[in-house]
């Protein structure tokens, strides 16, 4: 019970902070609750000196602690300049009327440096003119306070003592503010860090799986997996590449590789394709995944054609006595997660494996589609019927050559 109302205190507000780091919201909510356990224990010295201004503190300490509750809450209403605004000023009414309710030095003023240097972690960097102007003002206070102590309530000093001694606390109030600038420098700078860390960490893991998958994999431990009723899948090969391996360098056949599927992902991008993976010479891209969409076929035929001339154009460039063998399926697929250290985004169903049989058998320079793909897109592209071929565990299939978008007449 206790643990759950301490997480739930702690915690408060942090689901709607709108900036990248939570902890400024964490340590508010920590330290009001320090500061109310700080003066829980003030309330034994309050009963023992009840006829000395006891009761007087017991009155600060009960407002203190009941005017930070509001703390949490103020962080659960999304107020989190006011809750930290309104921890401090409660913070500096306790101290304030407390030293001078007293009227003897109780060093508790010397709270007011300690605020100085936990100042650097309440703020975000845009914040820092509040940061400073907090910071000043606890330093401030800390004078005063002393000023006061050593002009009205210290007698056993002579002049050049009390002079020492406040010289001393000026040192130590500015040992605190040159420390708190430390801190916050570093904690800028770690912040800044790990801002890019994370934008690195996110850009690679964007590279890896699609946008909408891994911000679900980033939010939920769940597994990953979906079913589509109707999806595209498009499968390019670029024909005998393993003798073109025979007369190139290692250097020279990566570049290739590189400009060749780096030119498909942007293709893939521009149609709104999502890419899948690449193997060896091989590059698979689907449509209408992970966001289902009616048009996933005709993206699908858009980005082949594109992808072929494209091809043609790196073929010429590098002198390439090849071509590229395409071939596009449509129907239903699952798509999922799949691995640990090494995960993949990867798709599985009859219509990826007869999508990838137009591939491996369709010819050079050719794009080969499936009979459910030539019916959602023949108004749109022009067509050969290529007939019956027979693929291994399917049997007799009905394919269709993709030959080029219709011409409009008139």
């Amino acid at each position: 019970m206790l643990k759950h109302f301490l997480k739930m205190w702690v915690s408060a507000g942090i689901a709607n902070y709108p900036h990248e780091y939570f902890t400024p919201v964490r340590i508010t909510n920590v330290i009001a609750f320090l500061v109310i356990l700080v003066s829980l224990c003030q309330i034994p010295g309050a009963l023992w000196f009840w006829e000395q201004a006891g009761n007087f503190q017991l009155l600060i300490t009960g407002s203190t602690i009941t005017l930070l509750v509001f703390v949490p809450f103020l962080n659960h209403a999304s107020c989190y300049l006011l809750a930290k605004t309104w921890l401090i000023i409660v913070y500096i009414l306790n101290l304030l009327i407390t030293s001078f309710l007293w009227q003897m030095d109780l060093y508790i003023h010397f709270f007011y440096l300690l605020a100085v240097v936990c100042c650097p972690f309440f703020f975000t960097e845009q914040e820092s003119k509040f940061k400073w102007a907090f910071s000043i003002l606890f330093t401030g206070l800390f004078l005063l306070t002393e000023t006061y102590y050593q002009l009205n309530l210290t007698t056993q000093y002579n002049n050049a003592q009390q002079s020492f001694k406040f010289a001393s606390a000026a040192l130590l109030a500015l040992a605190s503010l040159l420390c708190s600038f430390h801190i916050q420098k570093n904690v800028n700078r770690s912040w800044k860090k790990l801002a890019l860390e994370k934008k690195r960490s996110e850009q690679l893991l964007l590279n890896i799986l699609p946008n909408s998958i891994a911000q679900r994999l980033k939010s939920s431990p769940h597994l990953i997996a979906d079913y589509f009723a109707q999806a595209s899948i498009l499968f390019a090969d670029i024909q005998n590449f393993t003798p073109i391996c025979r007369t190139h360098t290692p250097q020279e056949l990566v570049k290739i590789l590189n400009e060749t599927f780096c030119t498909f992902d942007e293709l893939s991008l521009k149609y709104g394709l999502e890419k899948i993976k690449t193997s060896g010479d091989g590059y698979m891209a689907a449509g209408g995944l992970p966001k289902a969409n009616s048009l996933h076929a005709i993206q699908c035929c858009f980005c082949a054609l594109e992808m072929q001339q494209a091809f043609q154009k790196i073929s010429q460039k590098y002198d390439l006595k090849t071509g590229l063998r395409i071939g596009i399926g449509c129907g239903e697929v699952i798509a999922g997660i799949i691995g640990k250290n090494k995960f993949s985004y990867d798709m599985w169903g009859e219509a990826v494996n007869l999508a990838s049989r137009m591939e491996s058998h369709g010819l050079c320079n050719k794009i080969q589609t499936t009979q459910s793909t030539y019916e959602l897109t023949k108004n749109t592209f022009d067509y050969t019927k290529r007939g019956e071929i027979e693929i291994k565990g399917l049997g007799l299939v009905n394919t269709y050559w993709l030959l080029g978008r219709k011409q409009l007449i008139g």
